[in-house]
């Protein structure tokens, strides 16, 4: 099974290429995010998953449930950007002045997206369920992950945000 997800994987690498440059594109600065958190959410709606958004203010969770009983694995990324100026010279280069994706965040949002989609095709053979983190404002203090938090977004084992 894990050949078989890394082929898929590698059969949406041009997809998730296009996500990350649509990404830094469009970069929102931390408390300011609007459309990235509407991408995503579209994006995890579109395969099926339970979404729930506005997560502690802006933040986006989507909840995949296997096939199987089992425990509930998390992975996270963040999706905001940095106030820096996109120098460079490429097609997909930040079109905000002064604000660009300066520290990866478009692609770890990318990469989550793609994990969401190559294990929502498996979802039956899966074991308990995975939850996807979307934290905003990660550049700042104290930043998304403590109103996500407190909001609940880490309490798998009681009702899913109620």
């Amino acid at each position: 099974m894990i050949e078989n997800l890394l082929n898929r994987f590698q059969d949406l690498y041009p997809a998730l290429v296009e996500i990350r440059r649509d990404l830094h594109m469009y970069p929102e600065l931390s408390f300011q995010e609007e459309d990235t958190p509407k991408k995503i959410a579209d994006f995890l709606t579109n395969l099926g998953l339970e979404v729930k958004t506005g997560v502690g203010g802006r933040g986006v969770l989507g909840k995949l449930k296997g096939g199987e009983p089992g425990k509930t694995v998390a992975f996270r990324a963040d999706f905001d950007a940095l106030p820096i100026q996109d120098e460079k010279e490429v097609a997909y280069k930040s079109r905000v002045p002064g604000v660009m994706h300066a520290c990866g965040h478009d692609i770890h949002t990318a990469a989550l997206l793609g994990v969401a989609k190559v294990l929502s095709e498996v979802k039956d053979k899966l074991e308990g369920e995975v939850v996807f983190i979307h934290q905003f404002a990660e550049e700042v203090i104290p930043g998304g992950a403590k109103p996500m938090i407190e909001n609940g977004c880490l309490n798998y084992d009681r009702e899913w945000l109620s």
